[in-house]
């Protein structure tokens, strides 16, 4: 486990009385966790009497639709970013990396001077704050908290509404627990994955105080699947290939699959993690032609393999069983492909 500061640094951040306006910035692709922690935080921040926007790169998917609950999400454009006014503070929400913004670095480069504070829960090969500043160059300043064994940002960020230390004290509504929960359960797969430690457990039965419906959040997350999604399904794992000791599972998807099913990016979410549960599975890839510019890469794995070092190998990252890779989509998707499994058959030998 990795530690690099601690919740006392955001309880002293937030605790400054000169501030009015906060700006929360989740990662690109935003998902359950991200948006969860990223709108609960912001509405706590409100009840400081301290203005806080969201701003993300794109559309929400429409089944986070109950963890935003009306919150006023902006999606990125120039015109925002030629109109935004000075914040005070910059929050990064379960990211640490610039490049994990996308377009939205152009907000850090027009408040260079803002100080930031980022919270998460990723593998990082940063060891101090001194390391992190170091990659954002000395204009900002920078306070962290990160913590890698927990299950999700949303979790650490329920840590602020349950246990205040006094500087402040937030209030726990309904609706805020609702989307910590919803974040919680997207990150740990209903709390079936690995990263479910007690204190996920602990926070959980807290946040449950709230009378909350637990149905519903799996549910939106985890159901209401559209037909034409689970067909697409069907031909992948009809289709899927396995390495000759039976132990990795992979399928390269391409636009015109999609194209043939009418569906988009967003109704693969999920999928990698179904193929990791295929029996005797080590290790599921699911290799993504987004576009001319992109492919995507999602890894699964179980608990005795570390995905976080395989997606490292091309520039990605993430935790030890859910990692992913973003790369330019000039790269050869066959050749690609044969790496890949090349890379993943000789780490897990190694184990």
């Amino acid at each position: 486990m990795k530690k690099i500061g601690s919740i006392n640094n955001v309880f002293n951040v937030l605790s400054d009385l000169s501030l009015q306006h906060i700006l929360i910035l989740p990662h690109v692709k935003a998902d359950a966790d991200a948006m969860a922690s990223s709108v609960s935080l912001a509405r706590g921040i409100e009840q400081l009497k301290i203005k806080a926007e969201i701003i993300v790169d794109e559309e929400i998917p429409a089944n986070l639709d109950f963890i935003i609950s009306n919150f006023p999400v902006k999606i990125y454009t120039k015109k925002i970013l030629d109109t935004l006014k000075k914040p005070n503070l910059i929050i990064m929400l379960d990211h640490h990396e610039i490049d994990r913004l996308n377009q939205r670095k152009e907000i850090l480069r027009k408040f260079s001077d803002v100080p930031i504070l980022i919270i998460d829960h990723h593998k990082t090969q940063a060891e101090t704050e001194i390391d992190f500043q170091q990659n954002f160059g000395p204009v900002h300043k920078l306070t962290i908290w990160l913590e890698s064994d927990r299950s999700s940002v949303s979790e650490m960020i329920s840590e602020l509404f349950l246990y205040p230390d006094g500087l402040f004290s937030l209030s726990l509504t309904s609706s805020i627990a609702t989307s910590l929960m919803g974040g919680i359960y997207g990150d740990t797969g209903g709390l079936r994955y690995p990263n479910s430690g007690s204190r996920t457990f602990e926070i959980c039965a807290a946040l449950m105080q709230q009378n909350l419906e637990i149905s519903l959040i799996s549910e939106k997350l985890f159901g209401e699947k559209p037909l034409n999604q689970l067909r697409l399904f069907g031909e992948i794992f009809a289709n899927a290939k396995l390495n000759q000791n039976g132990n990795i599972i992979w399928f390269v998807v391409k636009p015109e699959l999609l194209e043939k099913y009418q569906v988009i990016q967003d109704d693969l979410e999920g999928l990698c993690s179904q193929m990791r549960e295929v029996e005797n599975i080590d290790l599921a890839i699911l290799i993504r032609k987004i576009s001319d510019d992109e492919i995507r890469v999602n890894l699964r794995s179980n608990q005795a393999i570390d995905v976080s070092e395989l997606a490292r190998k091309y520039g990605g990252g993430g935790h030890a069983r859910a990692a992913g890779i973003t790369l330019d989509g000039s790269h050869d998707l066959h050749l690609l492909e044969i790496d890949l499994i090349k890379q993943a058959e000789l780490m897990i030998g190694a184990k």
